[in-house]
């Protein structure tokens, strides 16, 4: 039973993250509202909680104000952007914009350890495997019309 109430308590924190990041509610505001409605939980404890189940980090990136490019590889060095000339830093040196950034190796990765959801992606693979001789039936989309 501790562990159903436990997983309610959870689901309730993911929605109430949901609503955090929708409004941009502050850390500090956020763990008042889970003390208010008689969570157990805290923010530190929800992303705990989901890092153990996602197991990577987004990559955080400054980024030109105006999404021009991102500050990375051969724009690492950069102060302004080379696009439209925008400041990357304001007077204290802070970055003007960053992005967050997920791997695409790491949410394949992902994907793949779940083998339900690898056999989904392999669909495509699969199907024309079988289908080999019998090309003038259309049974999918990859057959085209």
């Amino acid at each position: 039973m501790l562990i159903l109430f436990y997983f309610s308590d959870f689901i309730q924190g993911l929605c109430l993250l949901h609503t955090k990041a929708l409004h941009s509610i502050s850390d500090a505001a956020f763990n008042k509202i889970l003390d208010n409605v008689n969570s157990n939980l805290t923010i530190h404890k929800l992303k705990k909680k989901i890092n153990s189940i996602i197991p990577f980090e987004p990559q955080r990136y400054d980024t030109c104000k105006n999404s021009c490019i991102a500050f990375t590889s051969l724009y690492e060095s950069l102060t302004s952007c080379s696009k439209c000339n925008e400041n990357r830093y304001d007077d204290n040196g802070k970055p003007v914009n960053t992005t967050f950034f997920f791997s695409l190796k790491e949410c394949l990765i992902i994907q793949y350890k779940n083998k339900e959801r690898a056999d989904e992606l392999q669909y495509r693979n699969t199907y024309f495997q079988n289908k080999e001789g019998n090309e003038e039936i259309y049974a999918d989309i990859f057959d085209g019309m």
